[in-house]
């Protein structure tokens, strides 16, 4: 990681996508650009542009003087920091096109936890819109947490699929060297609820052929990335549920996990993994959309 755009929220008193900026910076030498938004509706204070423009100007200083304090406060000084102040409504456009302009390695901010039908927050925008890995940190996790867990799929052939599991490997092992942790993968193997049910199919003997089917593969990704057996788990289940379910069984520091980017009508009522996993997860979340051609 050379540059992290780190997004602060003045809504939250801890401002942990900071905290996990610096720490991560530190940590890989990467820089920071630090950015702080805010947006007043003007017309509502004066119809005069002179009044509005001065209004604008105290708004964003006043901005500039907490964003100044809060960073003075982290004692980040010994790090490569660049704070700016933007004046935007809709700050995942602002993001979308900075990243398509710039070369960020993530865009790290605080999650929101949570989604209704007619509204996407901004975390889902990002997910599904940005070209860069989208860092989205936990306020409340569990104390002590270790290793970076990777989630990759291992039932598909296809050449993106496999491409996407090598870039999330790749940089969840970075981010677990850097942090000096161990580095632990997921696979969820799906089931169908509907054929258990009726009992028509023997689920267990299908699970235990389909694990059995799985073994070269994680001696490969065992071999490639010097992992231990024990560090890769293959469970039973959608992945929405296995994949939080194991970042708490091994106290995860971090998910590492990919994302389609679907958007539109199609991301509201399917949504991507990701999106489903982070309703359930009490860690960090790095979604990482497939490379572009």
């Amino acid at each position: 990681m050379k540059k992290l755009l780190i997004v602060m929220d003045p809504e939250h008193r801890h401002q942990v996508a900071l905290t996990r900026g610096i720490e991560l910076a530190r940590a890989t030498g990467a820089s920071l650009e630090v950015v702080a938004f805010v947006h007043e509706y003007l017309d509502a204070i004066s119809d005069q542009q002179t009044d509005q423009e001065a209004a604008r100007k105290a708004t964003t200083d006043q901005r500039q003087r907490w964003l100044e304090q809060v960073l003075a406060l982290c004692d980040c000084s010994d790090l490569p920091i660049t704070p700016q102040v933007v004046w935007a409504k809709r700050i995942h456009e602002w993001i979308i096109e900075h990243c398509h302009k710039e070369r960020v390695d993530a865009v790290i901010k605080t999650g929101n936890r949570s989604e209704t039908f007619l509204y996407t927050p901004t975390d889902w925008h990002l997910i599904r819109e940005c070209s860069a890995p989208v860092m989205l940190v936990a306020e409340n996790k569990w104390n002590k947490a270790r290793p970076i867990l990777a989630a990759v799929d291992l039932s598909s052939d296809k050449p993106v699929k496999k491409a996407l599991n090598h870039r999330i490997i790749a940089e969840a092992r970075q981010l677990a060297d850097a942090m000096g942790t161990e580095l632990h993968l997921v696979h969820a193997l799906h089931t169908s609820v509907i054929l258990a049910d009726l009992e028509l199919v023997d689920m267990d003997a299908r699970l235990r052929k389909r694990q059995a089917g799985l073994k070269p593969q994680i001696e490969h990704l065992c071999n490639t990335w010097h992992l231990q057996p024990g560090q890769v788990h293959i469970v039973s289940g959608p992945a929405q549920k296995v994949i939080p379910s194991v970042a708490n069984q091994v106290k995860a520091d971090m998910v590492v996990i990919g994302t389609s980017g679907k958007t539109g009508l199609a991301a509201m009522v399917i949504g991507n993994t990701a999106e489903k996993v982070l309703t359930h997860l009490r860690t960090d979340l790095l979604a990482i959309k497939p490379s572009e051609k």
